[in-house]
């Protein structure tokens, strides 16, 4: 498990996460990048459109859910996210 965090915005979070889970993927690990961001940057950053498909606060508020149900694949062969949208500022 690796974690990137830190409450500075303007740090390369999302830029670092994004490079750092594709590099993985292409040495052939299977990655999945959860996004805990309420703007959904790393989804965006990964192509994935969040408006009608489950994401992290879904499983957050209902924690019988299965969490397979909000993976997403990304186009990078063996990167798989579960994304994030507004709702999570909630």
């Amino acid at each position: 498990i690796i974690a990137l965090c830190n409450q500075k915005g303007g740090v390369g979070k999302t830029t670092t996460t994004i490079n750092l889970a594709a590099s993985l993927a292409g040495y052939g690990r299977r990655v999945l990048a959860v996004d805990f961001d309420p703007q959904g940057a790393l989804s965006a950053g990964l192509g994935i459109q969040t408006h009608d498909v489950p994401t992290i606060y879904d499983l957050l508020l209902d924690t019988k859910r299965d969490p397979r149900e909000a993976i997403v694949h990304t186009r990078v062969e063996g990167l798989d996210l579960i994304p994030a949208n507004i709702d999570l500022s909630a």
